[in-house]
């Protein structure tokens, strides 16, 4: 390998792990965001940590995602090989496909129907009000519900959608914590122990309710494909948990836009929620910028699998690589004007691989995006069909504890 040819080395910002964890925890996005535009598009955050932004790069990381670049750790952060070949990764894998085979566009369709007439119930209760603090809790509700009956089917779900908020509640704290601590410590910490015990309550209830009669949902396709019940529980824990909070997010952040943006507002209102066609172009453009500026995942995490070069950038062995679609959506060649609400870009727009991943790519991409994509056309179509919306309160800086979440957020509403 030539001169010319060797990978560059990340930019270093020369930053110890106790100054970037003060600079990162003041504004986790914005600091991302700095650093890439002070350092260049891969920068080592601090000896270890590497912020990886090129999008060749990205493309790569995620590409070469259980062979070069591991996913080392579960819900609660405990460590896991990841690589592939190792039994569990293997079956997790295989859970995948099977969860992407149940989600069929047959089903999908039986399933859109009882959506958006679960949807404009929330109309009917959200028209008696002139406001609604913290609309992503009861999005989140029904997000909750709708993804309980596309798997469950006949079945009565029970508490399974109450015990997935009380897991996803308890996680919080796990998840949003800047500090890593031992196995041996971590079992220890009361938040590490009310997580497995709401863990351990969301397994038993949904145990009982595959135990239970009942027939159909995505249970019905896992089982088709030779999961046994134990690794179908394990799969509806992890679905259960990215379908609870991110589609509720993801309609809130659209909500926020259209308020801020009455014309597309208008556009998108003439739409015909009940349709069983495709989504019209407005708000499926609509959609896709408001993923592009606020993905709700907006920070995915890989370790570098031994030394890696990876779009013409080395990654250090053992380097934990960050990569943010928030920064990478803000800073891509392919959206100009980037920071501005502009969805008729997407009339022509085709990002490059590794510029837009509101739903990551390669082997570990969100493989519950088709009943995402249903949930958030229908929801969307349904309430801006209905109401009209404005922003009466919400904080600059949005919540990234977990998901990317509106702070303090407070939509005024009118019906239509």
């Amino acid at each position: 390998m030539t001169e010319q040819t060797m990978p560059r080395p990340p930019a270093r910002t020369g930053v110890t792990q106790a100054g970037l964890m003060e600079q990162y925890e003041k504004d986790r996005l914005g600091h991302l965001l700095a650093s890439v535009e002070r350092h260049g598009p891969v920068v080592e955050l601090t000896e270890g940590t590497v912020l990886v932004n090129d999008p060749a790069a990205v493309h790569e990381v995620l590409r070469r995602t259980n062979t070069d670049f591991l996913v080392t750790g579960n819900i609660r952060r405990d460590e896991v090989s990841g690589v592939r070949g190792d039994p569990a990764t293997e079956a997790w894998m295989r859970g995948r496909r099977a969860t992407q085979k149940g989600m069929s566009p047959p089903a999908l369709e039986a399933h859109r129907a009882w959506l958006a007439e679960e949807t404009e119930r929330l109309c009917d209760r959200w028209r008696a009000r002139s406001s609604v603090t913290d609309p992503v809790a009861e999005l989140e509700q029904l997000s909750a519900r709708s993804f309980a009956r596309f798997c469950f089917g006949t079945r009565d779900a029970g508490s399974a959608a109450l015990r997935t908020g009380d897991l996803l509640n308890t996680l919080t704290p796990l998840i949003s914590s800047p500090f890593h601590f031992p196995p041996a410590v971590r079992r220890f910490l009361p938040r590490y122990r009310r997580s497995v015990s709401a863990q351990k309550n969301l397994e038993a209830e949904l145990r009982r309710v595959l135990d239970g009669p009942g027939e159909g949902g995505l249970v019905d396709a896992l089982a088709g494909a030779g999961l046994d019940a134990e690794a179908t529980v394990r799969m509806l824990v992890s679905n259960g948990l990215a379908s609870y909070r991110v589609p509720a997010a993801a309609v809130t952040w659209a909500l926020v836009a259209l308020a801020r943006e009455p014309d597309v507002a208008e556009e998108c209102a003439a739409v015909d929620p009940g349709s069983g066609a495709a989504t019209p172009d407005i708000l499926r453009w609509t959609i896709a910028e408001s993923l592009r500026l606020w993905p709700p995942n907006w920070l995915i995490l890989r370790t570098a699998n031994g030394e890696q070069s990876c779009g013409g950038w080395s990654v250090p062995a053992g380097a934990a690589v960050m990569i943010s679609p928030y920064v990478v959506h803000r800073t891509a060649p392919a959206f100009t004007d980037p920071m501005a609400f502009r969805p008729h870009r997407w009339a022509s727009l085709q990002p490059a691989a590794g510029e837009y991943l509101p739903y990551g790519i390669g082997s570990r991409w969100c493989v519950g995006k088709a009943l995402a994509d249903l949930e958030l056309a229908t929801v969307l179509a349904t309430l801006v069909t209905r109401l009209r919306f404005t922003v009466e309160h919400m904080d600059p800086l949005p919540d990234v504890r977990t998901t990317l979440l509106p702070a303090h957020l407070t939509l005024g509403l009118r019906p239509r």
